[in-house]
């Protein structure tokens, strides 16, 4: 056999637990472990003298956080009636102040007392004001702005929705932007109808209106409200056609049931084949009844429109009342022209036009059953 060469590392191992058995040994042990604990509680207690406990901080107070601009603020009548606003200092006009947040108001609005009509203010970025009734202090009246499509694709500033109001002191109903209550409106059948074809639109908060008599003197219809399945706010223009309430200078709005607006879609597209640019309308939604009876009129339900005339690129403008049977061939073929492509199109259950005579001498009326 070759001779065997101890292990330094067992050699080591040995020794300690010989020397760890000894009584001695042990004893050394404990002593410097008492010491180590001992010098351990000296110096925490040096540490506690030298560092005195932190003091206890009463707790900040932090001051409620600014109101965040919305980026669609800045271009809905800024520095005016119905804009965002802190303090009354943003409202820097004559009899000005702020309607704040915790009155209700997302990112404050800015308003004036009125007693029945607003001011207004031109260009571009501004529109119409409305005078109502002020729900916090019923014996004055504070003025709100109108919905405005062209300058939101709801109408109003984010956090407000287009709403009916009468205005103060009036029977007149007018679509306001005021705070947003509650959940959003569900999407149905028909607005996706509308999304797919992308009409500009919002869905307003309407109240049901009082009907009236067509004419002074007629009893009112049997039913006693007007009611609007799906009402819709629909932009224009639509295939490039503009649709402009007879007496004003510009493209208005048009508040209709939403199977209408798909009829007007439809129609739009085809008055856009043959050059028509904007169509000159009388009445839309008008709560009232048929004129010599006591049946509901389709405006009442916001499923008819009385068109009176209409614009051409290139060409003299065409008026229902003077041109159906005037004196100019090319206007009056153009008007019977029409009156038979919609008729054909299938897009209205009910198409009168002056030939029906009666009250239809100026106008046409398209409605949807």
């Amino acid at each position: 056999m070759g001779n065997i060469v101890p292990n330094p590392a067992r050699i080591g191992k040995a020794h300690l637990v010989v020397i760890l058995s000894q009584p001695m040994s042990r004893s050394l042990l404990m002593i410097l472990v008492l010491v180590l604990i001992a010098l351990g509680v000296l110096a925490w207690l040096l540490y506690e003298k030298r560092i005195p406990p932190p003091e206890v901080q009463p707790p900040v107070e932090i001051p409620p956080a600014e109101p965040v601009e919305h980026p669609a603020d800045r271009n809905f009548n800024p520095g005016w009636i119905g804009s965002a606003c802190s303090h009354d200092g943003d409202c820097s006009y004559p009899r000005g102040f702020c309607l704040m947040p915790e009155e209700g108001f997302p990112r404050g609005h800015c308003s004036a007392r009125c007693e029945k009509f607003c001011p207004d203010r031109r260009g571009d970025f501004y529109s119409a004001t409305f005078c109502i009734d002020d729900p916090a202090y019923a014996d004055s009246g504070i003025c709100v702005a109108r919905c405005n499509l062209h300058l939101t694709p709801s109408g109003c500033r984010p956090g407000y929705i287009c709403t009916s109001l009468q205005r103060r002191k009036e029977s007149m109903v007018q679509l306001v932007c005021l705070p947003k209550m509650g959940t959003p409106k569900p999407p149905t059948q028909c607005t996706r109808q509308l999304d797919r074809l992308g009409l500009a639109y919002t869905r307003p908060d309407l109240a049901d209106a009082p009907t009236r008599a067509a004419r002074p003197g007629e009893p009112p219809p049997r039913q006693d409200i007007c009611q609007i399945d799906t009402p819709v706010l629909l932009n224009s223009p639509i295939h490039s056609v503009d649709y402009r309430q007879k007496g004003r200078r510009h493209a208005d709005h048009l508040l209709l049931a939403c199977r209408m607006v798909l009829g007007i879609e439809r129609l739009s597209a085809l008055l856009s084949e043959i050059g028509v640019v904007e169509v000159e309308y009388n009445g839309a939604y008008v709560c009232r009844g048929v004129a010599g009876t006591r049946s509901l009129s389709g405006h009442g339900h916001a499923l008819a429109i009385d068109i009176t005339g209409f614009e051409r690129a290139r060409e003299a403008p065409v008026s229902v009342q003077t041109d159906w049977s005037g004196a100019n061939p090319k206007r009056r073929e153009f008007l019977h022209d029409l009156a038979a492509r919609i008729r054909k199109a299938k897009i209205f259950d009910v198409i009168l036009t002056p030939q029906s005579g009666g009250l239809h001498l100026d106008h046409l009326h398209l409605e949807i059953k």
